[in-house]
């Protein structure tokens, strides 16, 4: 195992996607930059919603702040990337993601930037925690507890790898510390936001919408979903896989192709493309 004195020497990268100046990643900072070797890379602006996306054909500024963090004008897919990719070698033992104003579980975390910093570390095959703090609550926003809750586990992390191809998305309830009901292992719900579009103007002859909806709309899940736990005022811990793909038995597969084949081909034992 792993000693105490190996895990402060870690190198561990800090991205979000609401912005390197936002609440949620400096309280993240504050409590691991004291810890562990920690750089920020993070965007410029907010990229809230941005999931997966890349800046691809054109170019985007960066802005070195201090000595270990930069400000990318990007997405925070772009902003992991550079951190691997353009500061001579770096490679983190953790990446975080966050913490998120709001909270990703459902299908939030298909459109989330947040859960999209950790995705993209996933994929050049590192370990990677997304963390939100959900907005159930009113009031005082309390990113030093999901603060709390990452820099507690970040040694079980060090020191577990996961499957490959997975990573782990976690979700704090907007309470103080003292009041978390827990840690859960939990799986992705099906919960969502509702979309409404209001007009905002009109302009040279076309309407100008805004999506307002807000409305979080929570679906009939078993107890152990992400949106319950966190509802219950427990924090959520769920391992997310990259492959989406639906295993299924190896003669329900055969069945299919033999029909695939058949349709597509005249016969079903097609087994050689561009045989007929």
């Amino acid at each position: 195992m792993t000693t105490k004195r190996d895990l402060s020497k870690s190198r561990i990268l800090l991205v979000n996607d609401d912005g390197i100046d936002a609440p949620g990643i400096r309280a993240l900072r504050d409590a691991v930059g004291n810890h562990y070797d920690v750089r920020v890379v993070a965007p410029l602006q907010e990229q809230s919603g941005s999931g997966c996306g890349l800046t691809v054909h054109s170019e985007f500024a960066v802005e070195k702040r201090g000595e270990r963090d930069w400000a990318v004008d990007g997405t925070p897919a772009d902003c992991v990337k550079f951190a691997l990719m353009a500061l001579d070698g770096y490679r983190p033992d953790l990446v975080l993601s966050g913490i998120n104003n709001g909270g990703n579980m459902g299908n939030s975390v298909f459109y989330s930037g947040t859960v999209a910093g950790a995705m993209e570390a996933t994929f050049f095959g590192l370990r990677a925690l997304a963390v939100s703090l959900s907005h159930r609550r009113d009031g005082h926003r309390h990113f030093e507890t999901a603060a709390e809750v990452v820099r507690d586990l970040i040694p079980w992390l060090l020191t577990h790898a996961p499957e490959p191809r997975t990573f782990w998305n976690l979700n704090v309830p907007n309470v103080p510390f003292g009041d978390l009901k827990g840690l859960r292992y939990t799986h992705q719900g099906t919960s969502f936001y509702t979309d409404e579009f209001a007009v905002e103007r009109e302009e040279n002859g076309r309407l100008w919408y805004r999506n307002v909806g807000t409305h979080s709309v929570l679906t009939p899940e078993p107890s152990n979903s992400d949106d319950l736990v966190v509802d219950g005022d427990a924090a959520s811990l769920s391992l997310l896989r990259m492959d989406l793909s639906v295993d299924l038995p190896g003669a329900a597969r055969e069945a299919m192709e033999r029909e695939w084949n058949q349709f597509v081909f005249g016969k079903p034992d097609v087994r050689e493309p561009g045989t007929r």
